[in-house]
């Protein structure tokens, strides 16, 4: 899963708890819990609190069978044995094509790559983070290219007959997938959808952090309302995304996963065709009344791959909320439909 920090990037603005709590009422059973790489909070409305809690295992069961599947930095996944032998053809994860099916129905195949895992890890982001070598950069670049996958649901990546031994299966060029970028969305999809399918589940909210999916009304008639922090401030928040019932949101930015050298941030968003940071944004946040976890997860990674002037494009022709800092510390922002009942706020300018 993609790794972020616990606590940031989205701050549900609903006096969260870090321990289960519920009284009854109107009042939520709200659970934290360490799940997908960070910590995720589940709040959930009904009139049966036992009822709801056993709701809430059931979504967290559902989040971790997501996990167990596509965690690229766990060994025991169903996706890091695929790793193990990429040059082999082998049946991805049903989680794996869901997520590739929904990239193509996106439209954005050219700045989502499932295939990076071989480029990040020369950059070391969880270990000992450094600037990789530019020779080694291009070879695992274009290994990455190489992902085929095919009809039946196989996939495969091409060795060719470059003869360094790196590119070998379990060498230090060797090309993986990792779905990081949208397996957290589809995971909290799942949950969601665990805790609909219980009936003593109402209304919920789950959020990751940097990716947060609601559904249903409060008891009390109230929005949710999430806050978007400051790229460079996380104390103070920059704006708000409003939801009455279904929704979903995503954050992206360069202060998640990211180190500094000579000067300059290299973070974990790798352009797909040059496997170096991508420029233009500190962080982007895209929401929507009408998509999935799963979508906004997919998009608030290649929307901030593509850059401020299409990202903002994009979410304009297909009735996307969007809130994004520049890497000048400006905002920008682009209102949900008029008929949508998402609606973004700016709270304060971001720091420059």
């Amino acid at each position: 899963m993609k790794r972020t920090r616990a606590l940031g990037t989205v701050l549900v603005l609903l006096g969260m708890l870090s321990v289960m709590t519920g009284c009854g009422g109107d009042d939520p059973v709200v659970v934290s819990r360490e799940a997908l790489g960070t910590v995720v909070t589940v709040t959930a409305y009904g009139e049966d609190e036992e009822a709801v809690t056993a709701a809430i295992e059931d979504a967290y069961v559902a989040m971790a069978a997501v996990e167990a599947q596509l965690d690229a930095y766990d060994a025991a996944s169903v996706i890091s044995q695929f790793n193990a032998n990429p040059y082999t053809q082998t049946v991805l994860p049903a989680e794996a094509n869901a997520i590739l099916n929904e990239v193509i129905v996106l439209g954005v195949g050219a700045d989502f790559s499932p295939s990076l895992l071989g480029v990040e890890r020369l950059y070391d982001f969880e270990g000992s983070p450094h600037v990789p070598d530019a020779d080694d950069l291009v070879l695992a670049v274009a290994a990455a290219n190489t992902f085929r996958r095919n009809p039946d649901g196989t996939a495969e990546f091409m060795r060719g007959d470059n003869p360094d031994a790196r590119l070998d299966a379990g060498g230090a060029l060797a090309p993986g997938v990792d779905l990081g970028g949208a397996a957290k969305g589809l995971a909290m999809d799942r949950a969601r959808e665990a805790l609909k399918a219980s009936g003593a589940v109402t209304a919920a909210l789950i959020s990751s952090g940097s990716s947060t999916v609601t559904f249903g009304e409060k008891p009390d008639g109230g929005a949710w309302v999430i806050g978007i922090e400051d790229p460079r401030d996380p104390d103070e928040i920059v704006a708000t995304f409003t939801f009455e019932g279904d929704g979903a949101l995503s954050t992206s930015g360069d202060y998640q996963r990211y180190f500094e050298a000579d000067g300059r941030r290299y973070h974990h968003i790798l352009h797909p065709s040059t496997g170096r940071p991508a420029e233009g944004l500190r962080s982007l946040t895209v929401a929507s009344a009408t998509l999935a976890g799963v979508h906004t997860d997919i998009l608030s990674t290649a929307l901030f791959v593509m850059g401020p002037d299409e990202a903002q494009e994009w979410a304009t022709d297909h009735g996307a909320a969007l809130y994004a800092v520049d890497t000048e510390g400006r905002a920008l922002v682009v209102p949900a439909p008029d008929d949508s009942s998402l609606k973004v706020d700016e709270k304060r300018d971001p720091e420059p």
